[in-house]
């Protein structure tokens, strides 16, 4: 026939079996695909549509892969599989002639295992025609199209309904065996489960290997000896495997467990490339000297001033104290930690750091709530930027209040300033509720809040 083109694929041959249409063509990359589509658009075609949007995600080793998914003008869906040297189950059998007992064994339960497998993913299982099976060059099953009535949720269904066409799939291939089939049909007719089918399969001689399509066609007589049918079937699997539940996932963690097993780590390492060893490397260096540069004593911490011999002023502020105020000629009371007491009300002579900064940095909400109250009415008494930055949150409520005071430091008489603090009422992760009093006992809430720079006040309310 001439050549057409479905898509980015060149088709050069063309096939029709039960309603479902296979054309043969090549890829953009010149390989050989396959292209299964309804045979007719429209109604005639919608089961085979649907049929082929059902099995188009199903995983196993045994069912040709959708490689590409596209749809045609009219409509019809079309799924690529991979082609290579892929011969139908039919013109193999009429080259090969009658099938030894064995042969079905190693023909039939590859297939009935992907049978098993759609089931388990929620699929009706349809009997597969002979036509709908293919063998690769190496004498392998393959299942080309996976007939589907559609899709449920019980599990018992779907397995009863993979059991009934797994045994119309051996039913047909039994007809081919050399010896009759009768006692398998006997057996299959027994067989009330997917299980009891597969029994039945096994039990009827030991699995032999298939001779491949290209064997097949040269020498009749060839069993197919040179075919490797351990890799087949992939690497071992554990005993406790067959407990875990039908998943690709599953499937694809035993295997690489399974070839880790059979790699010594010497040649796992060696499988390692140099430059990633020395990336490697690279890496653990720069690990290693972040450590080192952030050992204690190794950085000073960017939101705590440090204080100089000349006895410089010390706190949680983050932005640096003045060396004095210019108004005043220096205000000890406005560049001391939180809750530090000043030597002078309005002296020149700064405190040295004491423990509130310990305090304000440490764990006790409750403790570095009372000496961030402590420092607050200091700062109320002289109003100054650093000495509130070093109390308030920036941003807060309470700082957005406090700072008004930089403008009329008058009104600093009508603000509340709890005295004492009774306990924490309730923390949310860096935030604490402290239940508080002011100087004539009346109830008050404080809210303090950690940041990099330590604890600072958030709000202070007056509780009605």
């Amino acid at each position: 026939m001439s050549s057409s083109r479905t898509g980015p694929y060149d088709v050069h041959a063309r096939d029709e079996h039960d309603g479902l249409e296979v054309l043969r063509a090549t890829g953009p990359d010149g390989l050989p695909v396959v292209l299964l589509r309804p045979a007719q658009a429209g109604p005639h075609g919608a089961r085979v549509q649907a049929e082929l949007a059902r099995a188009a995600p199903v995983r196993h080793a045994h069912l040709l892969p959708a490689v590409d998914v596209l749809h045609e003008p009219d409509g019809r869906l079309v799924v690529v599989v991979p082609d290579g040297d892929l011969v139908p189950l039919p013109s193999w059998l009429a080259g090969r002639g009658p099938l030894a007992p064995g042969e079905l064994v190693t023909l039939a339960v590859p297939l009935l295992a992907v049978l098993e497998r759609a089931a388990a993913t929620g699929l009706l299982v349809g009997r597969p025609d002979l036509g709908d099976v293919v063998l690769d060059d190496r004498g392998a099953p393959l299942l080309r199209r996976l007939r589907t009535a559609g899709a449920t949720t019980d599990v018992a269904t779907a397995r009863a309904s993979a059991a009934a066409a797994s045994r119309g799939l051996v039913e047909l291939v039994a007809g081919h065996l050399e010896e009759g089939s009768s006692p398998l049909l006997t057996a299959l007719t027994a067989a009330d489960d997917l299980d009891a089918v597969v029994e039945a399969v096994h039990d009827l001689a030991a699995p032999l290997p298939l001779p491949s399509a290209a064997v097949a066609e040269t020498d009749d007589a060839t069993r197919g000896d040179e075919v490797d049918w351990s890799a087949l079937a992939g690497p071992p699997r554990p005993a406790w495997a067959a407990a875990l539940p039908e998943a690709a996932v599953v499937d694809a963690a035993l295997d690489w467990l399974a070839a880790r097993r059979e790699t010594s780590v010497r040649a796992r390492v060696a499988a390692v490339r140099p430059r990633f060893w020395l990336l490697g490397g690279v890496v653990a260096a720069s690990v290693v000297i972040a450590l080192l540069l952030s050992a204690p004593g190794g950085s000073v911490d960017g939101g705590t001033a440090v204080a100089t011999d000349g006895g410089g002023a010390a706190g949680p502020s983050p932005t640096p104290a003045p060396a004095a105020d210019a108004g005043d000629g220096g205000d000890a009371g406005a560049t001391s930690p939180p809750g530090q007491p000043p030597t002078t009300s309005r002296g020149g002579e700064r405190p040295t750091p004491g423990d509130d900064d310990v305090v304000t940095t440490g764990e006790d909400a409750v403790a570095a709530a009372r000496v961030l109250l402590e420092a607050r009415e200091r700062c109320l008494a002289d109003v100054t930027p650093s000495c509130l930055a070093a109390v308030d949150q920036p941003g807060s409520p309470v700082a957005a209040r406090d700072a008004q005071l930089l403008d009329d430091p008058g009104a600093a008489g009508g603000a509340l300033v709890p005295t004492a603090v009774d306990g924490e009422v309730q923390r949310l992760g860096e935030t604490v509720l402290l239940d508080a009093r002011g100087a004539d006992d009346e109830p008050a809430s404080v809210l303090v809040v950690r940041t990099e720079a330590g604890w600072r006040l958030r709000e202070v309310v007056a509780r009605r």
